[in-house]
């Protein structure tokens, strides 16, 4: 098989996957070290706007930020919450998520990862906290909109709107929060166990931050985003 035939065998792997196991690909695995196969990916990578992470035991897909063929944009985010979902809804969703991320590997010790489960209740009782210092102090919040272009008081003001029953439906904190993690257990991100009570980290998700989304710049933006009570314009 030729050097090319193995860089695409090993991209359709990584396009159908979003990851190649040394356990079950063992061979595609160690092609992928060839360094020509790599420089083949190389190119794939720069023109299709992706990046491959490479971990002990996997390799991953991770498309770039403003990756609309492979990754997700806002429209994708809207939909997922419902059809007739706002934009101020998929901001919510989002800081839900990225919050979530801060939460597990937020540490400031050389290993991030700093607990391995989250139960559904204390992730309420932290985003409740977190809100309401939004909603009390506006000055704050409004140089942390400047800073992200999002409008923070908007997004907590929905958030606060949310009941706090223990349906699962879209308007209570539960359902909304549920919501935002299926979407990462979907991406095989986050388990959800214990009915619904609890959330753990995949493989995949500490391989994808500990190699990749969590080198120096991006763990102080993140500390200095969610310790500062607000986050990242959701107007409608």
């Amino acid at each position: 098989m030729s050097h090319l035939n193995t860089a695409i065998k090993i991209f359709r792997k990584l396009l159908d996957k979003g990851q190649l196991d040394r356990e079950t690909d063992g061979d595609l695995f160690l092609e992928f070290r060839n360094s020509e196969v790599r420089s083949i990916l190389a190119e794939f990578e720069e023109e299709m706007d992706f990046r491959i992470v490479e971990a002990s035991s996997a390799i991953y897909l991770v498309p770039d930020s403003g990756n609309s063929l492979l990754g997700f944009i806002t429209k994708d985010f809207r939909e997922w919450v419902a059809s007739d979902a706002r934009l101020v809804d998929a901001y919510l969703l989002c800081y839900i998520s990225m919050f979530i991320l801060y939460l597990f590997y937020g540490s400031r010790n050389r290993n991030p990862k700093q607990r391995e489960f989250l139960r559904i209740s204390k992730l309420i009782e932290e985003l409740d906290k977190r809100f309401a210092l939004a909603l009390e102090d506006s000055a704050q919040a409004t140089a942390l909109e400047e800073r992200y272009a999002v409008n923070f008081i908007r997004v907590a003001e929905l958030w606060d709107s949310k009941q706090d029953f223990e349906e699962k439906g879209r308007k209570t904190k539960v359902g909304t929060i549920l919501n935002a993690c299926r979407l990462l257990e979907r991406e095989n991100l986050l388990r959800i166990v214990d009915d619904d009570r609890e959330i753990r980290t995949t493989r995949k998700l500490d391989d994808l931050m500990l190699n990749y989304y969590l080198n120096d710049s991006r763990v102080g933006e993140i500390n200095r985003l969610f310790e500062g009570g607000a986050g990242g314009n959701a107007q409608d």
